[in-house]
């Protein structure tokens, strides 16, 4: 037992230990005996309740579903299932053929009251009620389905009101909605609800037989809403006694803002998951352009059936045609996408009527979309180098505009560079007008003409076109006597070739994709777009050097799977991090999510490759320490000490965090209340309906507690809780981190445990001396902040004590000598101001300037505050917000060891590229272990940010700020991974009267090397210098503190944490004890001063550097399995019994 919970018994709200919650159990009052809270008796089972129904519902669901099938539900059912019996609404979000509609039927067999089934024609209505049919017969249910044909007997049944489940179409619903509505629905469960959506009236009427009333529908369509209407709105969609409403669809694309509806007056959004996983085999084969048809013919026989036939773009619709002809002509059963609806396409390919489809290689082209059939398609073949064709004289269309543009934006520089960047903002957000749209928009069609001038201005520049035809990625070419722009087609490659590799309950489907490159230009272009938007080099094969046979065996194999029904166990997973910015970076790794809300949180779903991944976030810290009770929120018992926790609230009408009960009453006097506890109840929801719960918190110290925290909160509703540790927000990280979750590290929860006893210990019994002295609440003391203070007066006293330098420049360095006495140096002064200062170079020498470490959080903070003028608060925001970007690694750290990722993935393709491959030197800098230095997680300088933040690929809050902090880590990180450039050393010997003195100073640089990143060296220039800018300077025997030096001595003299540097400096400023003067320099206030008098005669011991010292490194030993953290309560419980009275 480690500490106990003021209001955490899953079941009755009170006081229960940390031990009996990770055993699963309520608190002893509640289950005094046995292991099973839901064999409680009636009047016992509180806030247990509904989980115990709801699990006792499953397993009898479980028994009907097999009975009914023939096998047991799946994962993905079951967990449908807790969700339906919970009493959710929700939206069936999964991969093609993970028996949706399977669940849907038998939801509604099972149902106790009146179901309706929508579909979108009478033939499904037929064949899904021939399927419930069956199902009943299998079961030996007498429910009562009319499946709804429009016969008279139908009529009359529907009537008479003789039926338990209606399967009908939604504009049987429509026309029949009076009728309807009396009938109270306990489940609706709309099929295919893409058709559904086409139609507004659908979706209100679908509304309104749940049970809602007109004027909520109204009011969740409110264009413009109020804090009431969308408090309001959160009261509505708690509200209990309405239908259940289930939807299913494989795209669940929105075409009406009716959708609205379900966002918030369900909780959930209507949208489609898409996945951005692929698993292709990239290959290419080099063809004359005239020989790509006879290529083609030559290659189908292999490939076989189940294919995708692209042409290039420039070829046109005419080209479509012929080579379709041309296929079946050799016997290909082939069908163009002029020849059919997508629709009829896919029921084609899906057949055998047909064994390839032939389209255009462009985004708009119904193949390069709206296919998904992973059991057939296997294959994709490209006629030509899928590419955009761009004419000198262009349109007035903003999507042209801006993908010409996007794909010119590394051409620019400097003033042109932030020009074309703004461009493409503003056009990002005009990308569906059509160029005969604009009339209706004269501020608009004014902006797209100026960008179109802009273009065109540049394209027939001689110097830019120059850049033009030196650059790999685009270039111009000329056809039928006309110039174009040629640039490769990322996204249309992208979108086709995963028609081949399709999301099923088996992972990601292998598909294959060939390019008979017919311009190596164009493909090259292809390339380099692709590592652009992939954010890593694709690896394109030779067709002639892989086993083509063996590759399309595979492709057979795994499909077979799928029809035979041998479906591996895909499982639910939650994973709960800190921050909702980190919870949809993390979720946008596998595509483009759906969203819906659970009470107080929002989760990001996304099928994975082995999982249906649901993303969500505590906000940080759930619990804090009492205030009100036990020993400044510690009890002891039996000669032990244990924390009591409870959840963290907050007044919304001050902002002010609170704690106890006690507390709200007091400083939140009829206030909202916002209280972590909400949070827990959503994700307990959340954990019932997984397989299994993954606790992905910073991995700390702290981290661990709050994953800790979250562990025993959720333990009661799920077994399967593991840790998640990760130290940069990247997909590569992210997955390695899902194959190797770990158990929860004690000994860390433990060592925080102590640290957060003894900084409440320390800083209320100190606090509340300092309010009696002073009579001021706001005055704190810390075991830290407190040492820290005497550092910063200790400074200021010596800082007093003056030096003398005179300085002056030189050959274009500035030089200084020290020199003792005042008078002295104001004699040399004068000799210097008279030129009667000599030197001479005595040697010349060769050495290497070694490269700098990469950035610690110490030297950061310092870094930061000295270059770019960031207190260490705004550095630390600005990294956290870097970090859940996925641009840097953790910053919370002190170890600048290198991972080998960070040398040969991030830093070897930068400087290779940059510098060239003789400049790169990998270093290690720390011994192994689990963290890192502070890095960029992929090989991308400023200007590349910048270009992703300007096509929408990347966003940041403070941009501007965080690009300049993002640019100083990544120019460090690349120096530390450059070789040492090798310099020529002038040593110069001076000579001002009696003054003799020798100065190093560079010359030459021989080899270049890390300064061309990081700090180039002055180079001293002595031929015919003379001095200048004489000048005497007095200077403090040692400086002032800055923020960032301030923080190097914590780091130094082992004081404080990475996580803590940052917060004990702003404390010291917000208190009111040191203040910054020129140059950012810390000097103690007159209060800070007296503070500090105050508590080092009254309480040496506690306050001093040396307690503070042996108190952290009884921390470590803590962390490390090796000590007792109740050995930091015991060498506190002197000072503390002062200042406490047990409650």
């Amino acid at each position: 037992m480690l500490f106990h919970l003021a209001h955490g018994c899953p079941n009755c709200g009170g006081k229960i230990s940390d031990a009996r919650l990770l055993a699963g159990l309520p608190c002893e009052a509640c289950l005094p005996q046995g292991k099973d809270p839901c064999r409680l008796p009636e009047g016992k089972l509180q806030g247990l309740s509904l989980y115990c129904q709801a699990l006792s519902r499953v397993a009898l669901f479980r028994k009907f579903f097999e009975k009914a099938v023939g096998q047991p539900p799946s994962r993905l059912q079951e967990s449908w299932a807790k969700r339906l019996f919970l009493g959710e609404s929700f939206a069936i979000v999964a991969p093609t053929g993970s028996g949706k509609t399977t669940f849907g039927l038998l939801a509604a067999l099972f149902s106790q009251g009146r179901a309706l089934i929508l579909v979108p024609t009478r033939l499904l209505c037929e064949q899904l009620g021939q399927r419930l049919e069956t199902y009943a017969e299998a079961l030996h249910l007498s429910r009562r389905i009319l499946a709804w044909r429009g016969r008279q007997k139908d009529r009359q049944r529907f009537a008479s009101g003789e039926f338990d489940l209606l399967v009908a179409t939604a504009a049987f619903m429509y026309q029949h909605l009076e009728e309807l509505l009396p009938l109270s629905f306990a489940l609706v469960f709309v099929d295919d609800v893409d058709a559904f959506l086409k139609r507004s009236r659908h979706v209100e009427g679908l509304f309104r037989l749940l049970g809602f009333a007109e004027e909520e529908i109204a009011l969740a369509l409110k264009t413009r809403k109020s804090e009431e209407d969308y408090e309001r709105l959160r009261r509505i969609r708690e509200r209990p006694g309405r239908g259940q409403l289930l939807i299913s669809s494989a795209t669940l694309r929105p075409r009406t803002s009716r959708v609205l509806l379900f966002q918030h007056l369900l909780g959930f959004e209507i949208q489609r998951a898409v996945s951005h996983l692929r698993n292709v085999y990239d290959l290419y084969e080099d063809v004359p352009p005239e020989a790509l048809p006879e290529r083609l013919l030559e290659i189908l026989p292999h490939l076989g059936t189940g294919g995708l036939i692209f042409l290039s773009e420039g070829l046109g619709r005419s080209r479509v045609e012929e080579v379709t002809n041309l296929l079946r002509g050799k016997g290909f059963k082939a069908v163009s996408y002029l020849e059919a609806s997508p629709e009829e396409l896919m029921e084609g390919l899906k057949e055998g009527r047909y064994e390839m489809a032939v389209g255009l290689a462009h985004l708009a082209n119904p193949l390069v979309r709206g296919l998904d059939l992973p059991e057939v398609l296997r294959y994709a073949v490209f006629l030509g180098v899928p590419c955009h064709l761009f004419p000198l004289k262009m349109e007035n269309s903003p999507l042209r505009l801006y993908t010409l543009l996007s794909a010119l934006l590394p051409l620019f520089e400097g003033e042109e560079e932030l020009r074309a960047s703004a461009h493409l903002r503003w056009l990002r957000r005009y990308l569906g007008l059509r160029p005969e749209d604009l009339p209706r928009y004269p501020r608009v069609a004014s902006r797209v003409e100026t960008i179109r001038g802009f273009l065109e201005q540049k394209l027939s520049d001689p110097a830019f076109r120059e850049k033009l035809a030196s650059s790999e990625e685009v270039f111009l070419e000329e056809r039928d006597g006309e110039l174009w722009v040629v640039v490769g087609d990322a996204a249309t490659y992208l979108q086709a070739s995963g028609r081949v590799s399709r999301l099923s309950l088996r992972g990601v489907l292998p598909g294959l994709s060939l390019i008979l490159v017919d311009h190596p230009r164009a493909f090259e272009s292809l390339k380099r777009r692709l590592t652009f938007y992939l954010g890593e080099a694709p690896e394109f094969r030779r067709l002639s050097e892989v086993d083509l046979e063996e590759i399309l065996r595979e492709l057979t194999q795994t499909r077979r799977g799928l029809s035979e029904g041998k479906l591996p166990r895909y499982r639910t997973t939650l994973l709960v991090v800190e921050s909702p910015h980190k919870a949809r970076t993390i979720a946008s790794f596998w595509g483009r999510p759906t969203q819906r809300r659970v009470g107080r949180v929002t989760v990001y779903e996304i099928p994975a490759e082995d999982r249906l991944l649901m993303v969500t976030a505590s906000l940080g810290h759930v619990f804090n320490l009492s205030r009100r009770r036990g020993i400044f929120g510690v009890l002891s018992l039996d000669g032990r000490y244990l924390p009591l926790f409870d959840t963290i609230k907050r007044c919304e009408t001050t902002g002010e965090e609170l704690v106890d009960p006690e507390e709200v009453e007091e400083r939140c006097p009829g206030g909202r209340v916002y209280d972590k506890g909400e949070i827990l109840a959503a994700l307990a929801r959340l954990a019932f309906t997984v397989d299994e719960v993954l606790v992905g918190s910073d991995p700390d110290a702290e981290g661990e507690k709050i994953a800790y925290d979250l562990l025993i909160s959720l333990r009661p509703f799920q077994e399967k809780i593991r840790r998640l540790e990760f130290h940069e927000v990247t997909f590569r990280a992210l997955r390695q981190a899902l194959a190797q979750p770990r158990d929860f590290d004690l000994a860390r929860v433990r060592a925080q445990l102590a640290r957060r006893v003894a900084d409440r210990w320390v800083g209320f019994s100190l606090s509340r001396f300092l309010w009696s002295v002073f009579n001021r609440r706001g005055l704190s003391a810390g075991r830290v902040q407190t040492p820290v203070l005497g550092w910063v007066i200790e400074r200021a006293r010596e800082a007093s004590r003056k030096r003398y330098h005179l300085s002056f420049r030189l050959g274009g360095r500035t030089f200084r000598v020290e020199v003792e006495r005042r008078r002295r140096a104001k004699i040399l002064l004068q000799a210097l101001e008279e030129g009667r200062l000599s030197f001479r170079i005595i040697r010349e020498e060769e050495e290497e300037e070694p490269a700098p470490p990469p950035f610690t959080t110490d030297t950061v903070l310092e870094e930061a505050h000295h270059r770019l003028g960031f207190s260490s608060r705004r550095t630390m925001q600005l990294l956290q917000q870097l970090f859940e970007n996925g641009l840097i690694t953790y910053h919370r750290t002190d170890s600048t060891r290198v991972s080998e990722v960070g040398r040969f993935q991030v830093a070897r393709p930068y400087l290779e590229a940059t510098l060239g491959p003789e400049f790169f030197q990998p270093r290690g800098w720390g011994e192994g272990g689990a963290h890192e230095a502070i890095r960029p997680t992929r090989p991308w300088d400023l200007r590349e940010l910048r270009s992703r933040l300007a096509l929408g690929l990347l966003h940041l809050e403070e941009e501007r700020e965080a690009l300049r902090l993002y640019d100083l880590v990544f120019r460090r990180f690349m120096a530390s991974q450059c070789r040492n450039p090798r310099l020529k050393v002038a040593v110069v010997r001076f000579r001002l009267e009696d003054l003799e003195w020798e100065e190093r100073a560079p010359l030459a640089v021989l080899i270049p090397g890390h300064e061309r990143l990081w700090e180039r060296p002055i180079l001293f220039r002595p031929a015919g210098a003379r001095p200048e800018e004489p000048r005497l300077l007095s200077v403090p025997e040692k400086p002032l503190f800055t923020e960032g030096s301030l923080i190097q001595e914590m780091k130094r003299r082992g004081l404080g944490r990475p996580s803590t540097y940052a917060e004990i400096v702003s404390t010291l400023l917000a208190r009111g004890y040191v203040k910054a003067v020129a140059g950012g320099r810390l000097v103690p206030t007159h209060l800070g001063r007296e503070v500090y008098q105050l508590l080092s005669e009254s309480f040496p011991r506690y306050v001093s550097e040396e307690f503070t010292r042996e108190l952290e490194t009884l921390m470590d030993r803590i962390e490390e399995g090796k000590d007792d953290w109740q050995r930091v309560c015991q060498e506190l419980q002197d000072l503390v019994h002062r200042f406490a009275t047990e409650i």
